[in-house]
């Protein structure tokens, strides 16, 4: 048995796939410092099954992070985030840098949700995905570009804003290439950053591990072959 001193302090709760999940382990990838992942389906299942009063903390579905030094256990992937950017130093100093950091994941966040079809409540249609691609994405993409271009994230000081949004798109076209070109013509600053945030050493070796893991599954199930029938037409 390891000793307390070999346990990571923090474990996530997460499903075999990147998707919202990499928003925190990211973090964790970024600044190299170990985190506990437990990816069980099985485990995942029975403690989303509890009565809520039986729940370390009452949620509906993860990803949940359990903080060993405090006893903390927090669900919702913004609220994650905001706390472990704190204890790993990538939160922004000033209070309204920090809330438009905030702001930032919660746009990320949005975009995963029309993404996925509100976590696959209906499939994706021909019409509704031209009207989603031709229209609704480049507008997202024309937000985070012109957030970039008046400083929102994407400066010297790296922060949880900058690896939120490789999350979304650094993750979108590693396992979904065929948005790759949308990225780089409606924002060409946002496909430089991903590269840029990417390429940073202990953060692109997790990602090559999580490849290894899990190949280039999405968000998995009926949504994910949604997306990809779309894709192929």
């Amino acid at each position: 048995m390891p000793s307390p001193s070999a346990i990571p302090r923090f474990q996530l709760f997460y499903w075999p796939i990147a998707f919202r999940g990499c928003f925190v382990s990211y973090l964790f990838a970024y600044r190299n410092i170990p985190l506990q992942e437990e990816t069980s389906p099985d485990v995942i299942a029975r403690l989303k099954s509890l009565p809520p009063g039986e729940q370390d903390i009452p949620f509906v579905g993860p990803p949940v992070l359990k903080d060993r030094k405090t006893g903390h256990t927090l669900s919702q992937m913004p609220a994650i985030v905001q706390y472990a950017a704190q204890e790993l130093g990538l939160t922004p100093q000033d209070p309204y840098t920090a809330a438009l950091s905030l702001k930032v994941l919660m746009d990320c966040n949005d975009l995963l949700m029309e993404l996925c079809r509100y976590n696959g409540s209906s499939m994706w249609t021909h019409e509704e995905w031209r009207e989603f691609r031709t229209r609704r994405l480049p507008q997202w993409l024309r937000l985070f570009e012109e957030a970039l271009i008046r400083g929102h994230f994407g400066n010297e000081q790296v922060t949880f804003a900058d690896i939120g949004v490789y999350a979304l798109f650094g993750n979108m076209i590693r396992c979904l290439p065929e948005l790759e070109p949308d990225l780089h013509t409606h924002a060409p600053g946002i496909h430089a950053l991903c590269q840029r945030i990417g390429a940073q050493p202990s953060l692109a070796a997790y990602v090559a591990e999580q490849e290894q893991r899990f190949g280039k599954l999405y968000c998995g199930g009926q949504i994910e072959a949604s997306i990809r029938a779309m894709l192929e037409c």
